[in-house]
């Protein structure tokens, strides 16, 4: 499936003469990564779940969707399907942290805390360049907000418990 949305990413920089910087997607994803491989090293599942099911596709649902309505039609037609399977991503991890909610409420509030305010960071990097493509930063920062918090509230977090995990963010805005 991952290979399917390159492809067409890939596809759609040729379309439209874009050249991708891999060193800058390396070094900007590199600290959520380096956090997950840490993770991933002490076992801890959990964490390995908050950054990549909930986080990464959050970012990337949120990304897309504030995308979509500005992109030219051979890159909406891509994009329109692979945020399909990005919601189904993130249903998975959902899935499984709901059925362990208990056990794993803890861990999550701490890898919130840790990971969260990586999103504000990496948003505020790329602010100007999605302005560029029409993407206001505001819009970002909501939308993933909103997929962010209903994540969270359908793995088992009350809205009170989701605003205070939202708030460890808003440090980095």
């Amino acid at each position: 499936m991952e290979n399917r949305h390159k492809k067409g990413f890939e596809a759609c920089g040729r379309n439209l003469s874009v050249t991708p910087d891999l060193e800058f997607a390396r070094e900007f994803f590199s600290e959520l990564h380096n956090n997950f491989q840490v993770a991933a090293a002490e076992g801890k599942i959990v964490t390995c779940l908050l950054i990549q099911s909930l986080i990464i596709e959050c970012f990337a649902i949120s990304a897309y969707n504030i995308y979509i309505p500005v992109a030219d039609d051979f890159a909406r037609k891509i994009t329109e399907g692979v945020v399909k399977d990005e919601y189904m991503h993130l249903n998975y991890g959902e899935e499984w942290l709901k059925a362990n909610f208990e056990a794993s409420k803890a861990e999550l509030e701490e890898a919130n805390k840790a990971n969260l305010p990586l999103v504000w960071k990496m948003l505020n990097q790329v602010a100007d360049d999605a302005n560029v493509l029409g993407m206001e930063r505001e819009a970002l920062v909501e939308d993933f907000m909103i997929q962010y918090g209903e994540a969270l509230t359908n793995i088992g977090f009350t809205t009170r418990d989701v605003m205070r995990m939202s708030a460890h963010g808003l440090a980095a805005v």
